[in-house]
């Protein structure tokens, strides 16, 4: 496996971004953060889930994704991991969710399960999963709300749960940069995915393509 490093906290860029690499045929495994957005499932109604106007109102971007699932806020206290790798019915959503749980265990984050495509700590979701399955490939990813902006999150999503940040629950005082740290070394990977400009070009061009696109972000 590989480690791969957008370089981006552009939503629609990320979005891109994974898309190219699932296509590479390479086991990747990626951590990332977006500028504020909300990040819709692929079949889910923009409206019915996301107050636009107050997004809009808040520069807050609202992309849609390629995996099922629920809308979820991001921020640059949020942080996103990735998990791109050849298909295997047996991948499901609470294996990858179980790798992160040990990494937050071992960080000192107490009380956690696995609910519902979630993980909880203490009984409040701290993390949501998702992925999809395309030409003989599986995308997971899943949100890590470190220091998030937690009140804003029901202002902008018209269904949101009881939710908590991981930053208090953590044994040590630590930044989100010391966070993705610490989750890239407890990972193990040594080998960094190497892309060249062309690539880039080619993810620039999906996130152009589709990402930004009103017809795929309004499902119309």
């Amino acid at each position: 496996m590989r480690i791969a490093d957008s370089g981006s906290l552009l939503p629609a860029y990320n979005l891109a971004f994974e898309e190219y690499i699932c296509g590479l045929g390479l086991d990747v495994f990626m951590l990332w953060r977006n500028s504020p957005s909300v990040i819709i499932g692929r079949f889910q109604d923009m409206d019915s889930e996301v107050d636009t106007e107050f997004a809009r109102a808040h520069g807050i971007n609202v992309v849609r994704r390629n995996s099922g699932g629920g809308a979820v806020y991001h921020d640059l206290g949020n942080v996103n991991y990735s998990f791109i790798l050849s298909d295997d019915r047996r991948l499901t959503l609470e294996h990858f969710s179980r790798i992160i749980m040990d990494i937050l265990s071992g960080m000192g984050v107490k009380g956690l399960d696995f609910r519902h495509n979630d993980i909880l700590a203490g009984g409040l979701k701290i993390s949501g999963g998702a992925q999809y399955h395309h030409e003989g490939r599986i995308l997971h990813h899943g949100t890590l709300l470190f220091d998030s902006n937690l009140g804003i999150i029901p202002q902008v999503l018209r269904r949101s749960g009881k939710i908590t940040n991981i930053k208090p629950l953590l044994t040590d005082n630590i930044s989100v940069d010391d966070f993705m740290t610490a989750i890239r070394g407890n990972m193990n990977i040594s080998e960094k995915l190497i892309l060249t400009q062309n690539d880039y070009d080619n993810v620039n061009g999906i996130m152009r393509r589709k990402y930004l696109s009103p017809e795929w972000n309004n499902n119309s």
